[in-house]
């Protein structure tokens, strides 16, 4: 997992969860599931670190685990899991016309239909980011143009789990939708969305930096306590040389 921090010279927290899981949870009773650790350990720094902007993981994290902490106000990146098919998000009936509006690919796109009979979800162009701070969270929203023959039209589609979204299906028993899991803050498959999956790979090569360091290419720690401070002796070295590359005089 990478975190991102404002205004600082080196602004990643790097968690290797890789290196604290080498043996059973027989062996190492505080073994936990990857997600809900790190999901526990993201709200930890949340709490002790504030001016942390957003938190990139891998697919591991699914939308259960993004809507708190998108609801903290932080901005939470990660690859479309494979398993996400569209969903219909909003029919909007205007006066002339209507479009019928679906979560693909992490984002709002109108269904079309094409000359050979297939559905196209065409993407929405996303104009602005809109954030709003409420008394308990915050609320993330896509100002979206939905393109039109009269003329376009602009809505904004919370992309943060609402009251209704939590509301219990009474044929399923389960939240009507889960819109954190089919709708992103920032859609993977854009400028932003590329630019942020790089801190993803990026967070990837430290790890393999802190595995060769050490004897048989492993963190030689068992346990999820030593792995921790082993890896967070790693990351203070690094910001620590970070910072101070920040502050040498250029010559």
């Amino acid at each position: 997992m990478a975190v991102r921090r404002a205004q600082t010279p080196h602004s990643r927290i790097v968690l290797n969860m890789d290196s604290a899981r080498h043996r059973s949870p027989e062996d190492d009773p505080d073994r936990e599931e990857e997600a809900s650790t790190t999901l526990r350990l993201a709200h930890e720094i949340l709490d002790r670190a504030p001016g942390v902007l957003a938190f990139t993981q891998d697919t591991v994290w699914r939308g259960k685990h993004r809507a708190p902490l998108i609801a903290r106000g932080v901005t939470v990146f990660t690859r479309q899991h494979d398993g996400a098919t569209p969903r219909p998000l909003k029919h909007y009936v205007y006066r002339r016309c209507n479009h019928r509006i679906y979560t693909a690919t992490g984002r709002a796109c109108e269904l079309l239909p094409t000359v050979d009979g297939v559905s196209l979800y065409n993407p929405l162009p996303v104009r602005d980011n809109p954030v709003r701070e409420g008394k308990k969270s915050f609320r993330f929203y896509h100002d979206v143009e939905i393109p039109c023959p009269h003329g376009p039209h602009r809505e904004l589609i919370p992309v943060y789990e609402t009251r209704e979204d939590r509301e219990l299906d009474p044929r399923t028993r389960r939240p009507r939708f889960n819109r954190a899991e089919h709708i992103r803050q920032i859609p993977p498959l854009t400028d932003y969305g590329r630019r942020l999956l790089g801190f993803r790979q990026d967070s990837e090569s430290h790890h393999s930096n802190l595995d060769y360091t050490h004897r048989d290419k492993r963190v030689p720690a068992y346990g999820t306590d030593g792995a921790l401070l082993l890896c967070l002796g790693h990351a203070w070295v690094t910001n620590s040389i970070a910072l101070g590359t920040a502050h040498e005089r250029p010559r």
